[in-house]
């Protein structure tokens, strides 16, 4: 987290974060995707920024910011940037639990997205973390 400039996310998951009562971006652009009004919590931060463009719009806007370490957050706001091929790398963390139900990953993307394993780490309570670059073919 410490190389990520910028935090992306979309209002469900943002909402989520802000009924946590915590905040785990402190010194982040945050940046909240929604075309619904959105009320924010007066003891949150003034780095919270909500967007209501395209996510090719955002990007510019980031850029011509100097911001360039992104980190994207909430299946669909990833399922967004992956079907405009705006990300570069991807961490996957496993749970080991097998639900019999529940919310897809990321939901439909347009096509097939191909993935190149970085590395792979496991830790003591079973989970496995996993980064891979996506290959835009």
């Amino acid at each position: 987290m410490n190389s990520i400039d910028t935090v992306v996310m979309g209002r469900n998951t943002f909402e989520m974060v802000v009924s946590s009562g915590k905040w785990f971006y402190e010194n982040k652009l945050f940046i909240v995707l929604s075309s619904k009004k959105i009320q924010i919590p007066g003891n949150f931060p003034p780095t919270i920024e909500i967007f209501t463009g395209s996510l090719t719009d955002l990007i510019q806007n980031l850029t011509a910011r100097g911001k360039g370490h992104v980190y994207v957050d909430g299946g669909k706001t990833i399922q967004g940037f992956l079907n405009e091929n705006l990300i570069q790398e991807i961490i996957i963390t496993q749970i080991p639990i097998l639900l019999g139900k529940g919310i897809p990953l990321f939901g439909p993307v347009l096509e097939d997205i191909n993935l190149k394993l970085l590395e792979s780490r496991s830790f003591e309570n079973g989970f496995v973390q996993s980064k891979y670059e996506v290959i835009n073919l």
